[in-house]
């Protein structure tokens, strides 16, 4: 589990919770089963939390919640055969993002943050995608 250091604002925070979490089903792995990540993140203490490799999307949402440790962890986003990443500003504004590969959904990740100097803090990978 990774950890941030900073807290993040009110208004950064009421952003990613009134967003609420994405999905998506990536390209379709050739013969391979559906399996699913998903990435969690506490706005108070900066905690990540992440899964891959579940048979459901409730399933890797709630590993990743526990895994994210804190008692405001919500999910930010999980997918189904393919990846999500979640980065953060220099403002401490988060954003997310998924897709088929795991640079496109860093690039997304980045792209998708407010504010200037987002970097990636977490990623997690499901099915061929790993």
């Amino acid at each position: 589990m990774m950890r941030i250091r900073s807290t993040i604002t009110r208004a950064a925070a009421a952003v990613v919770l009134a967003a609420g979490a994405m999905v998506l089903s990536a390209a379709p792995a050739s013969a391979a089963p559906n399996t699913w990540a998903a990435i969690a993140i506490s706005v108070q203490t900066g905690n990540i939390g992440y899964a891959y490799e579940h048979p459901s999307g409730s399933a890797a949402a709630r590993a990743a919640v526990r895994k994210c440790g804190a008692s405001d962890c919500q999910e930010a986003v999980r997918v189904t055969n393919g990846c999500a990443a979640v980065a953060q500003a220099k403002n401490l504004a988060w954003g997310w993002g998924y897709a088929a590969s795991l640079e496109e959904a860093k690039r997304v990740a980045v792209r998708s943050t407010p504010g200037k100097g987002a970097r990636v803090l977490a990623y997690a990978c499901s099915g061929a995608h790993r």
